[in-house]
């Protein structure tokens, strides 16, 4: 039997106040159910080491309850940490807490990351990160890199970031707004990149580009000292491949902006070119990808509108001098813009085909075949030296017209206008256009081309035959007795197979 002291001890050592909870997540409550018998407080708290601290207003109240009802407490985040506490109305009572949502996988997810307040300290080399949690948590945090601003962020190898009371850093890093911090507690991650007041942080440099002599120039500005570094790249392996050489140049004049060249000598058609800070650890690389092809049109309209004025001297010329014996044949020019060995290779077959079906000793001019001459006169010397024969003569200029990848047609029809004043200027019958279908879409020919009478290839061949006036012999065959000689069947073959051994890197691509 117990005294009436033990009694006492016994009472102010009993438990707390037993209930039981609901989660309703659609309505952001807690429904507690308490039994019947006396009244009962209860209230929502954050577990930390030695107590839990309340919600913040207006999530901090606490309920009297009445024994045998329920009441609906609101949250403002679903945490691992978050408990429900009940005492009785008496001081000093026992109170009895739950924390059941540690090993609830919802409470790790998107509302644990909104809790936590993310504070931006990077400056220079130096990502800084301060984090305040609401629950007493370690989380881990790492670099990873975007390629844009809602792509994926990708893990950097060898990136993890050093905490200390709740400050997480990186040292040696080149501050961008694609490179950001990944932290993660478990399955659960979220990204955050360096801000200043919500807005993303400005670089401490930038790049453009120019192409000029068959050279790529990179413009550089910075206003911190730096060392850059430029590589081609593989095409379609974004920042993760490069090609040696690797190009640098260095700011060493201060922190006022400076702009810098870095000449990359060759261009390469259909690559792009990687370009980031070099004396950094982890830097996010830039993809420029040059317009080689657009630069390659502005390059074939300069030279024709220099062509042009050139072709007015000639045709005065050819009033006053008798033109060449009507025996002679009348040449073709074979312009091209092949930007690979196996366009060129391609190119070459073709000449040799229309020189061999056009017969009566026609001429056809392409710069592959006059390779010493064209590199001894340089190459706009010897373009108007062909086109002055070709106008005297007259013979005809075939433009074989190479792709400029999807899309980009439209963006001609702006700088139209010199190559439209250009079409009109030349005589219609001197000028056609051909083009291989595997390496050129029709869609892709720039709208002022497209006033040419076109030719696709090898489809069109004895159209164009006729066009280019061939000898009477392969006009007056059909395809089939065309294709069965053997001297053109074997030509015929090789460009069928040059054409797609020409449009396998663009299938990669």
């Amino acid at each position: 039997m117990l005294r009436p002291r033990d009694k006492a001890i016994k009472s102010s050592f009993s438990p707390g106040p037993e209930f039981s909870f609901d989660l309703l997540p659609e309505a952001r409550v807690v429904r507690v159910a308490i039994p019947p018998g006396p009244e009962v407080s209860v209230r929502l708290c954050h577990q930390w080491a030695l107590e839990c601290e309340e919600l913040s207003s207006p999530f901090d109240t606490q309920e009297i309850v009445s024994g045998g009802h329920t009441v609906d407490l609101s949250y403002e985040f679903l945490l691992p940490c978050l408990c429900i506490e009940a005492s009785y109305l008496q001081e000093d009572t026992v109170r009895h807490k739950k924390c059941p949502f540690q090993s609830w996988p919802e409470a790790y997810g998107s509302d644990f990351w909104k809790s936590v307040h993310f504070t931006d300290y990077s400056q220079h080399s130096q990502m800084v990160m301060a984090l305040t949690l609401r629950c007493p948590l370690k989380l881990e945090a790492s670099l990873c890199q975007r390629q844009g601003w809602h792509a994926f962020c990708e893990d950097l190898p060898n990136a993890t970031a050093r905490e200390s009371e709740g400050l997480y850093v990186l040292e040696k890093v080149d501050l961008h707004p694609h490179l950001c911090f990944k932290f993660s507690f478990g399955n659960s991650s979220h990204v955050e990149c360096p801000h200043r007041t919500g807005e993303p942080i400005t670089p401490s440099w930038n790049v453009s580009m120019d192409t000029q002599a068959q050279q790529l120039i990179l413009h550089l500005s910075s206003r911190t000292h730096a060392t850059f570094s430029a590589a081609w790249s593989h095409p379609g392996a974004g920042q993760n491949s490069l090609v040696p050489p690797v190009y640098s140049v260095s700011q060493t004049q201060g922190s006022s902006p400076v702009t810098l060249d870095l000449i990359l000598p060759s261009l390469r058609p259909g690559s792009c070119v990687l370009v980031w800070r070099s004396d950094v650890q982890f830097a996010w690389k830039h993809v420029l990808c040059p317009d080689v092809s657009h630069r390659r049109l502005g390059l074939l309209i300069l030279a024709l509108l220099a062509l042009t004025t050139l072709l007015g001297i000639v045709l005065v010329l050819t009033h006053r001098r008798p033109l060449s014996g009507p025996g002679r044949g009348r040449p073709v020019l074979l312009l091209h813009a092949a930007d690979s060995e196996a366009q060129r290779r391609l190119v070459g077959a073709l000449a040799e085909l229309l020189r061999a079906a056009l017969g009566g000793g026609r001429d056809v001019i392409v710069d592959l075949w006059e390779g010493k001459r064209v590199a001894r006169v340089g190459p706009l010397p010897w373009l108007w030296a062909a086109w002055a024969r070709v106008v005297q003569e007259r013979g005809t200029v075939l433009l074989l017209w190479s792709g400029a990848g999807p899309g980009r047609a439209r963006g001609y029809d702006t700088n139209a206008a010199p190559l439209r004043a250009l079409l009109s200027a030349v005589p219609r019958p001197l000028l056609l256009l051909a083009y291989f279908s595997r390496l050129c879409p029709e869609g892709d020919i720039p709208p002022p081309l497209r006033a040419l009478p076109r030719y696709r290839l090898l489809r069109d061949l004895r159209r164009l035959l006729r066009a280019l006036d061939a000898a009477p012999s392969t006009r007056a065959t059909n395809w089939g007795c065309f294709g069965a000689r053997p001297c053109l069947r074997g030509r015929l073959t090789l460009c069928h197979r040059l054409e797609l051994e020409a449009a396998k890197p663009a299938d990669r691509g």
